[in-house]
């Protein structure tokens, strides 16, 4: 079975599909490997593409008693890669959540000396969306649950891609929504609590030398552009992209072959 034994005994679920340099797709917020599945199979003609479910999230292990902050999910996925590729380098691709931790991941010198090239999906160094302050304080009283289908249906669909594509793709936004209610409400919340309260790498961007693929929407609502356009300016060997038109958070669904150019293009010249 894909999975892989960490530390502490509890085992990460993993996709993994063709041979060549090492490529690694880390998911967000709720999410899970489900996200990168036709990324997985599409450059894993090229390359050893992997897709990793956190643990909590997916397929892998959900356990009660660990920590589920982003610096740890940060150490699990480099314990992970390790036992799969031993000190090999590897390109990592975080998207949103799993771009923080990509990030977190990058500005660790004991865990960067081990990248070959990072790639910065909807993401930011901090997270700054005022508009989504309303949601976590009621997330954080518990007037609003994650649990609740309507929540996700509505709030948490909007926030991820624009109204027109999520209309005219209801069979996908609906396996998005079946997926993400398979998470637990603690794992949810340690991650959000982690994000809005312990998460800003701001300072460090400065750090990171490995060359670097900045991709966003250009109508991101959930983590608008401008944060990718700063980590732009302070990551030396940066490149920024901004899809377009009307393009939302999930860039990979909503401009799959912009994206697939884009990060196809960036891969070539990392090889």
């Amino acid at each position: 079975m894909p999975y892989v034994e960490l530390k502490d005994g509890n085992k990460m679920w993993y996709i993994e599909k063709g041979k060549g340099m090492p490529i690694a797709f880390i998911h967000g917020f709720l999410g899970s490997s489900w996200l990168f599945e036709k990324q997985a199979d599409y450059f894993g003609k090229w390359y050893h593409a992997m897709a990793f479910d956190h643990l909590g999230h997916g397929k892998s292990d959900k356990p009660d008693n660990v920590s589920y902050a982003l610096p740890q999910l940060a150490a699990n996925l480099d314990y992970a890669i390790s036992k799969l590729i031993g000190e090999e380098k590897f390109v990592l691709i975080g998207h949103s959540m799993g771009g923080m931790i990509s990030l977190l991941y990058a500005t660790t010198p004991k865990f960067a000396k081990r990248m070959k090239a990072l790639v910065l999906m909807s993401t930011a160094p901090k997270l700054k969306n005022p508009g989504l302050d309303e949601y976590v304080k009621s997330l954080r009283s518990g007037k609003m649950r994650l649990s609740d289908r309507s929540l996700m249906e509505t709030v948490f669909v909007a926030l991820c891609f624009q109204s027109k594509y999520a209309k005219e793709h209801k069979d996908l936004v609906k396996e998005f929504v079946d997926l993400t209610m398979l998470n637990k409400e603690q794992v949810g919340l340690a991650t959000m609590y982690s994000i809005v309260d312990d998460y800003n790498v701001e300072n460090k961007l400065g750090t990171i030398s490995v060359p670097t693929l900045i991709l966003t929407g250009d109508k991101d609502v959930f983590i608008p552009p401008e944060s990718s356009k700063l980590m732009h300016e302070k990551i030396k060997n940066s490149e920024l992209k901004v899809l377009t038109p009307s393009v939302g958070h999930m860039i990979q669904f909503e401009a799959t072959e912009q994206y697939h150019k884009a990060l196809l293009d960036f891969l070539k010249k990392s090889s």
